[in-house]
């Protein structure tokens, strides 16, 4: 596919709120060097990951940097904790950065913990990273026994909360019953389908129909190896799983959670990858959607295969606004 990024499809982009809804590079002492590439590629708002696998002195202190770097003004952000606050950032030209946790071994075996980072911030919180931990499953559990009683008590306080469910990571059985557990709207943040790219990671389409049913959002991921199973993906391939989410279940369904990293093999081994389903790093991104600069390709990607303008504004943004907002301000 050839690519019509003219003046037209550049404006567009810009004009209309973006959303990265995974963005573990986006960190209080990266964010200043990373802003500028964000800015040429209209991102407006990520979901910055907190913690994934780490325990609450990590997480607390990753927030207290976040909350300082706030208070400082010295970078051109704000941490939203709302979708006027996310509106309000576009409009000041400010970056809105929604704090995010991938997994919730932060909360150790504490509940009330819940409250604490509620308090701090924390606005998106998915349950597993990969592998089991006290709330469930995660997508690389062979066993897929699915939520603990921890985890639905987890799922229902998050609720309480207004606190976003997000089942990026999270094993079948774990996913579909958080669902039912959560009873409204959930999301994932980064994911594509497994119809198109059989890995464990992606959702099958009976995890992408629940998703939807729930009036949820899924976030097309670009992390290579979940794009396909080819040496050299390309966005072409990641359209289509755009094209399959929105045929399948519409396109108010779709969203964007890229999951740009710059991980080395120390990371690597600390997270516990699994050589089957992650290729060791250095990653290949997609070509034309390598980093945050080349978002804009996506863009006339969508209006190249025919998505109308209010079908791409939900993909870039607003369907992940729209959850949020019946969560957020219930």
């Amino acid at each position: 596919m050839t690519l019509a990024l003219n003046s037209d499809t550049r404006d567009l982009h810009h004009r209309l709120l973006c959303l990265d809804a995974a963005a573990p590079l986006i960190t209080p002492q990266r964010l200043p060097k990373r802003l500028k590439e964000m800015q040429n590629g209209g991102i407006d708002a990520v979901l910055a990951t907190v913690a994934s696998i780490e325990d609450c002195q990590f997480a607390v202190e990753r927030l207290g940097r976040w909350l300082v770097l706030e208070r400082s003004q010295q970078v051109p952000f704000r941490l939203a904790r709302t979708v006027a606050g996310i509106r309000e950032a576009k409009q000041e030209k400010q970056l809105a950065v929604i704090l995010h946790f991938q997994g919730t071994s932060p909360l150790e075996s504490g509940l009330h913990l819940l409250d604490v980072y509620y308090t701090l911030g924390v606005r998106v919180i998915q349950l597993t990273y990969n592998m089991r931990n006290l709330s469930g499953d995660g997508c690389l559990e062979s066993a897929n026994t699915g939520l603990s009683r921890f985890g639905r008590q987890v799922i229902r306080r998050m609720v309480e909360l207004g606190v976003v469910i997000d089942l990026a990571h999270s094993g079948i059985r774990t996913s579909l019953e958080a669902i039912e557990e959560a009873g409204g709207p959930v999301i994932v943040s980064h994911a594509n389908a497994r119809a198109l790219c059989d890995s464990p990671r992606n959702l099958t389409d009976e995890q992408i129909r629940a998703v939807a049913a729930s009036g949820g959002v899924i976030g097309l991921c670009a992390f290579p190896a979940f794009v396909s199973l080819q040496a050299k993906p390309t966005l072409d391939l990641l359209l289509q799983h755009a094209e399959y989410l929105s045929e399948l279940v519409g396109p108010e369904h779709v969203g964007l959670g890229f999951d740009f990293a710059e991980e080395d093999e120390d990371d690597y081994e600390y997270y516990g990858y699994d050589e089957r389903f992650y290729p060791r790093p250095p990653w290949v991104w997609p070509t034309n959607i390598r980093g945050f600069t080349e978002v804009p390709n996506l863009t006339a990607g969508l209006v190249a295969r025919g998505f109308t303008e209010p079908q791409i504004a939900g993909i870039l943004g607003k369907n992940f606004l729209r959850v949020f907002q019946s969560i957020w301000e219930a």
